[in-house]
């Protein structure tokens, strides 16, 4: 054999290894038949704790998985800004459902809000997505619990042609919010998981992959206190308020009860609200973003005899070579106790000389820490949680809570239970388990890289037509999304955009419109639902439009909805006319009226979503 033959044949070998580790390293997009059941079901369970889960598998639980890896939540460790970063969906509007809007200047929201499905359970293929099941995991707690679990085994037994199903379950997170055993839970859980997949192996001759993911934990804090934030601040001479328009002026919502949230104040006043945050009785610590690169912790120390000692600690970030960084630097004292292990990172040579790591070398040796992987979940927390971020996050010790809200009341017709939210990882480590691999400690932001991204979750379902102001970053930003527009290039590269979502029953009216017309009525006296803004057309295949033909979307000054009055509301008509021209000009031969959605205006004019 000739060299040259046998160094091509070695070329070869070569080409076909890498072709080989290539598709090991690229996720499964694999569709399944129509009628084959899934081959994968991801449980999201809402809550379920670290610690919890490893005293079921040494009561000889859930054997057939693999040793649990800690998942270790967003901060604040609450739902709504976890599910959404662990499945990698664009941020929620805030950190809860009632939240305060940097561009309207108003806590947004009202008590229903609390319990509406958000996108994340929209994307599930099986979720209790109703207002009822939310209230009534609250108020019924074991029963709607059990139940859920019951519900998935058969829903996945009868779903067809989806490779992977995702069943979000909010059960066992209520059920530890009202005092309820979270151990019989996981027993219930283990067992149908077990029944699950013995009537799968005998219908298919295989195994189902089960992947079983928590948000956050639970801190087991049954007998703790409310604390009087609001009214701390006021003996300070800060007041609680629906809108920032003094210097005293400070606006937060916890629609639930939890122990880490978000405080918005006047700009001038953020370091003065974070340190008085961090003297009240019951706040462990408080975070305070100085810039988009810098962030402070202050800490304040009680000890037993009386005295009081603020320590203040640094948390820093930048971009290096395409991957972020992170940093840690006590100032006084040590306030995230992290003097110990960053020792060790010094000497084990991870950190460089100004002492940034990337999140996994972090993740790595602060995941079991008092305050897990503190550095990235602060930085994320302030700039990256929710598309309304706020300036100050308060985490509290586990012997206090605060809570308002319908959810609160709701606690309060049955003991309270433990909670969530503070940084703290008693708070903040759920797990992440699976019968197929081992997963590793992992943070909620980056979790689903272990599983293939999760890039087969379901679309948002639309059942009623809707009109959304959104920014055009959001929609470009949102990875499940990006890749479904048509033509939304040509929309301007920042500002805002109309986002016209239809369901079903109006698409194939949709397909023969010509044009879209929106009318702006301002919400007074006048005739026909108000006063005649302005009345807009454009015609409708001018949009840009997604491959499922359920969304359209137009610049927002296009349609006519910016230069509003701020603070106004309005009725905002949307009508979709089929036309035909003639010799006189251009007639209109049908209109459909889809919504008349009510929009307030924001500072800037715009009736913005969010």
């Amino acid at each position: 054999m000739t060299l040259a033959l046998r160094w091509s044949k070695l070329r070869l070998m070569a080409a076909v290894l890498v072709s080989v580790a290539a598709l090991a390293c690229t996720p499964l997009r694999r569709t399944v038949p129509p009628d084959e059941l899934p081959h994968r079901a991801i449980f999201a369970l809402d809550g379920v704790d670290y610690r919890d889960v490893q005293d079921a598998r040494a009561r000889g639980k859930f054997a057939s998985f693999n040793e649990p890896g800690r998942l270790i939540s967003t901060f604040p460790s609450i739902s709504d800004v976890a599910w959404h970063a662990i499945f990698g969906v664009y941020p929620p509007a805030g950190y809860q459902r009632v939240f305060y809007s940097t561009r309207h200047n108003a806590v947004l929201g009202d008590a229903l809000s609390a319990i509406s499905p958000i996108e994340y359970e929209e994307r599930m293929d099986y979720a209790f997505d109703t207002k009822f099941h939310h209230l009534g995991a609250y108020l019924i707690s074991w029963p709607v619990a059990r139940r859920e679990v019951d519900t998935d085994i058969e829903r996945i037994l009868s779903s067809r042609g989806r490779r992977t199903v995702y069943l979000y379950n909010v059960g066992p997170d209520a059920l530890q919010h009202t005092r309820g055993a979270i151990a019989p839970y996981l027993d219930h859980l283990d067992a149908k998981l077990t029944e699950l997949q013995s009537r799968y192996r005998a219908r298919t001759g295989r195994a189902l992959e089960l992947v079983l993911l928590s948000d956050h934990g639970h801190n087991r804090g049954i007998d703790a206190q409310f604390v009087p934030i609001t009214q701390a601040l006021a003996a300070r001479g800060f007041t609680a308020a629906p809108a920032i328009t003094a210097p005293n002026h400070i606006a937060f919502s916890v629609d639930g009860v939890t122990t880490g949230f978000g405080v918005f104040s006047h700009p001038d006043s953020v370091q003065r609200v974070a340190a008085l945050l961090a003297d009240v009785p019951g706040v462990d610590l408080v975070t305070r973003r100085q810039s988009d690169s810098l962030f402070v912790v202050v800490r304040t120390i009680r000890a037993k005899a009386g005295g009081v000692r603020r320590t203040e600690g640094r948390v820093m970030w930048r971009m290096r070579h395409g991957s972020a960084q992170f940093a840690y630097q006590s100032v006084t004292g040590d306030p995230l106790a992290m003097e110990a292990v960053q020792a060790r990172m010094r000497t084990d040579g991870v950190v460089d000389a100004d002492g940034f790591a990337t999140a996994d070398v972090w993740t790595r040796y602060t995941a079991a820490a008092r305050y897990p992987v503190a550095v990235v979940r602060i930085v994320h927390g302030h700039l990256h949680a929710a598309r309304n971020v706020a300036p100050i996050l308060v985490s509290l010790d586990d012997g206090y809570r605060v809570g308002l809200g319908m959810v609160s009341v709701a606690n309060r017709m049955r003991p309270l239970g433990g909670t969530h939210g503070a940084l703290s990882a008693t708070n903040a480590t759920g797990i992440v388990m699976s019968n197929t691999t081992t997963p590793h400690d992992d943070l909620a932001m980056s979790v689903r890289m272990q599983f293939g991204g999760f890039d087969d979750l379901r679309d948002t379902k639309i059942v009623n037509p809707q009109l959304d102001i959104v920014s055009i970053d959001m929609l470009r930003g949102d990875r499940l999304q990006a890749s479904q527009w048509h033509r939304v290039v040509t929309l301007p590269d920042t500002g805002a955009v109309a986002v016209l979502s239809l369901p079903p029953r109006y698409r194939q009216w949709a397909a023969k419109a010509s044009q879209l017309r929106i009318e702006v009525r301002r919400r007074d006296q006048g005739r026909d639902g108000g006063t005649l803004v302005r009345s807009t057309v454009v015609p409708f295949d001018s949009s840009a439009r997604n491959v499922a033909g359920s969304r359209w979307v137009w610049s927002a000054e296009a349609v006519g909805v910016t230069g509003l009055k701020a603070g106004e509301r309005y009725a905002v008509r949307v009508q979709l006319e089929r036309t035909r021209r003639t010799g006189d000009g251009v007639v209109i031969e049908r209109t459909q009226t889809v919504l008349t959605a009510v929009l307030t205006a924001a500072r800037d004019g715009i009736p913005w979503a969010y």
